[in-house]
């Protein structure tokens, strides 16, 4: 039977399955209060690993849209604010680079091997 720490307004907002300081009462593990304070909790884990998984896509897509359109002259790469620039030229060198080094691991005869063993 988990240990479970409450707040206030008598809302669960912590269990362990060990007795620390308090974690004072104990609940069945399948108690329909405790059974739902879980679910909440991975629920909401999921949607914030979701959420930052998309943010990096989206990232990336904006990179590339920003590059497009400095390269279509829609945009001038300084009308940017200056830490919008350091940010993204920080960003496309670190692409740049670990595209070279890929490149470079999977050459035929002279490939130099950056894989862990």
């Amino acid at each position: 039977m988990p240990y479970i720490k409450r707040n206030n307004d008598n809302d669960i907002t912590a269990f362990s399955l060990t007795q620390e300081p308090g974690f004072n009462e104990r609940l069945n593990s399948d108690d329909p209060e405790l059974v739902s304070f879980l679910k909440k909790q991975v629920t909401e884990k999921d949607r914030t690993r979701a959420l930052e998984a998309s943010d990096q896509s989206l990232i990336r897509v904006l990179e590339d849209l920003i590059v497009l359109l400095s390269d279509k002259g829609v945009i001038q790469f300084t009308e940017l604010p200056e830490e919008a620039q350091g940010k993204l030229m920080r960003r496309l060198s670190m692409r740049r680079a670990i595209n070279e080094l890929s490149d470079l691991a999977w050459e035929d005869d002279e490939t130099i091997n950056i894989a862990p063993k």
